[in-house]
Order: structure tokens, then C-alpha cells, then sequence
């Protein structure tokens, strides 16, 4: 058996980790687009719910001693029953990180190499990963943090370019909850919840090795919350830009909304900060995904995960390529199957299942501690 190092991030790289994982591709793509122009309010529930969700991650995680989500499971329903459920999970990871990958492919073959196979993006692409990957999650956290003010300082420019090319009208919003508030609602659950804020739910397979308890809770929804304000701002500018009905047809709205900016007939084409923050947003969501997976197999068989490396990435590869005929498809599969049938089991009904089924066997083992 390999020995198995344990790899410890910082509070602030853990922040950066999960802004840059949530932020990075929901903020190019048209998220809660149900609630029509009253998307931005159902971001922000989205997010106050996804708070709710980090709470129950971590007291779940918490009452297993600072274990990871692996160990909650055979805590809970013992060795067998555990190890089949961790490898349902490291298959969720997988799908989930080549639909992600899926996505970056669409847009770098959209915006920047038309001409070139979407094979080819993805798989340069994964060389990269599978470098940080073998490198370790504290590499991988260390580089999120240089790149991280860039990441900052295009989506202020975004806006600034946009405010100052007059291209936001506030009246696109309006009139806000037109319809009542079950078309938010219904935004909210389960799209803007599953994601990308329920995708959090990968964060368990790591995050309990930081220290302090409280502290580790109060960054998680630091950090969740900030995400959420992003969110919803950059929903409120593209929405404001394009409007509900375009903003409704575009593949990546944002894209379409920076195209709209023509500085004294210099500064155009602006693509670049769009592609970038996507590109550092889903590069840390596959390569998260990817390690929670790994994680899992270490997990399972008592191997270091990095001897998983190449052939889980190179499968998830191919997966993200086989996925769908075409984006049309991508986005279909997304939207109508995914949520319902992977997000929601995995990212809350298993973990609350979780917590009260940890919540009750501690209550027994106290009570029959009493009782003797």
C-alpha cells in the first residue's frame, strides 16, 4: 500500500477556491433565464439556499471528527454499503467534470479556434489538470491565488466597459415579479440551487482537514455568499444589456454583452476577459471535480489517488467528448435530466439523509452511554 499524504490548504486559498469554482463558467452562461427578467433574484435565492446546504455539509463532516464525505459514509452504513455509495459518488464527480469540460470546449471552439477539433481543446486542456493534479491540491490552491486578482480585475473591467459604453438599461428589468414569485421559485429549485451552487457538495471531500470547525463554516459562507452577489450582479448587467429575450438565445450571454462594447472605435472585442474567467473558473472546476473523484478511489482501493491520475483524466476525456452529438444537445441534457436525477440526489437528498442518520446514531450512542 502507497503511503497517503494529507495535503492542508490555507482559509484564504480555500476562499479563492470556492469564488473562482462557482463564479468561474455561471457567470458566462444564462443561469435562473425561468425567472425571465427576475433571474437576479433567483441567483440570490439560490445562494442563501446554497448557504443552507454548507451548513448541512459541515456539520455532516464535523460529526465524523474532521473526516472527509467518504468516511461519512461507513460511518453511517458501514464498510460494504460505504464503499458502494463512494463509488456512485466518484461516478457523479466524473460526469459532472466532463459536462464541465464540455462546456470550455463549446466556448474556446465558439469564440477563439473555430477550425479546430473540439478533441484537441479538450485534451490540451487536460494536460494541464492532470499536471496539477499529480502536483497536489496546496499547487493547485497557490495558483488559484496568483491568478486570482486577474480574475478580479476582468470582470471589473467587464462592467467599467460596459458603464461606460452605455450599453446597460435598467428598464430591461422591469417589471420585477411580473408574474408573482413562482416563476422564481421555480428557477431556484432545482436549476440555480444544483448549480452551481449545490456543486459545492465536492468540497466535502477535502475541506474538513482544515482545522478550526467555525472558522471553516464562516469562509464557506463567506465565500458562497460573495459568489452569490457576483452572481446576481452579473446577471442584473446582462440581463441589462441584452434583455430577457436575448440574453435567452445566446449560448454564452456575457460573450454577447461585452461584443456590445465600441470605445472611440478602438476598444472592441473584449472576448479575451470573458474567455479567461471562464477558462480559470472551469479550470478549477474540473480539476476539483476530478481530484474529488480521485479522492474516492484513494478512498476505495488504499492507493494514493495520484496513481489514478492518467487514466481517470484521460477517461473523463473521451466522456466529455461522448456526452452529446453537439451543444444543442449538451445544453438539453443539462437542463432536463441532470438536475433532477444527479444534482439533487447527490448534492442534498444523500447528504441530509446523511446528517440526520449521523444525528440520530450519536443521540443512541449517547443515550446508551447514559443508560450505563
Amino acid at each position: 500500500m502507497e503511503m497517503i499524504r494529507k495535503e492542508v490548504i490555507s482559509y484564504s486559498q480555500l476562499f479563492m477556491l470556492i469564488v473562482s469554482f462557482e463564479i468561474g463558467s455561471a457567470v458566462v452562461v444564462d443561469i435562473g433565464s425561468e425567472a425571465k427578467q427576475d433571474a437576479w433574484l433567483a441567483v440570490c435565492g439560490g445562494a442563501l439556499l446554497g448557504l443552507v446546504l454548507i451548513v448541512i455539509y459541515c456539520h455532516m463532516l464535523f460529526k465524523t471528527k474532521h473526516k472527509h464525505l467518504y468516511d461519512t459514509f461507513t460511518t453511517l452504513l458501514g464498510k460494504k454499503l460505504g464503499v458502494i455509495l463512494a463509488f456512485f459518488y466518484v461516478l457523479y464527480f466524473l460526469y459532472v467534470a466532463a459536462r464541465v469540460l464540455r462546456d470550455f470546449g463549446e466556448l474556446v471552439n465558439t469564440v477563439i479556434y473555430p477550425n479546430t477539433p473540439i478533441e484537441v481543446i479538450s485534451i490540451l486542456f487536460l494536460l494541464v489538470i492532470m499536471y496539477y493534479l499529480v502536483l497536489g491540491l496546496e499547487v493547485t490552491s497557490r495558483s488559484v491565488g496568483i491568478f486570482m486578482p486577474y480574475f478580479i480585475l476582468f470582470l471589473f473591467l467587464i462592467v467599467l466597459f460596459l458603464f461606460i459604453n452605455q450599453s446597460m438599461e435598467i428598464d430591461k428589468l422591469r417589471p420585477v415579479l411580473a408574474e408573482g414569485a413562482r416563476p422564481v421559485i421555480k428557477a431556484i429549485f432545482p436549476g440555480v440551487l444544483t448549480f452551481p451552487f449545490g456543486e459545492i457538495v465536492v468540497f466535502t471531500t477535502f475541506v474538513a482537514s482544515m482545522n478550526e470547525r467555525k472558522k471553516t463554516i464562516k469562509i464557506c459562507a463567506y465565500a458562497m455568499l460573495f459568489s452569490g452577489i457576483m452572481l446576481a450582479a452579473f446577471t442584473v448587467i446582462k440581463l441589462s444589456v441584452l434583455g430577457v429575450d436575448a440574453a435567452d438565445r445566446a449560448a454564452f450571454p456575457l460573450l454577447s454583452a461585452i461584443r456590445t462594447i465600441s470605445l472611440a472605435n478602438f476598444l472592441e472585442r473584449l472576448d479575451a476577459l470573458v474567455v479567461f474567467v471562464m477558462m480559470l473558473g472551469i479550470f478549477v472546476k474540473v480539476t476539483i471535480f476530478l481530484y474529488g473523484a480521485l479522492k474516492g478511489l484513494e478512498f476505495i482501493s488504499g492507493q494514493s489517488y495520484q496513481v489514478f491520475v492518467i487514466p481517470i483524466t484521460s477517461i473523463v476525456g473521451l466522456q466529455s467528448i461522448l456526452i452529446a452529438n453537439n451543444y444543442a444537445e449538451h445544453l438539453e441534457e443539462g437542463l432536463k435530466f441532470v438536475p433532477y436525477y444527479l444534482h439533487l440526489p447527490f448534492q442534498v437528498f444523500i447528504p441530509c439523509f446523511l446528517l440526520v442518520g449521523l444525528w440520530i446514531k450519536d443521540k443512541m450512542i449517547k443515550k446508551g452511554g447514559n443508560e450505563a
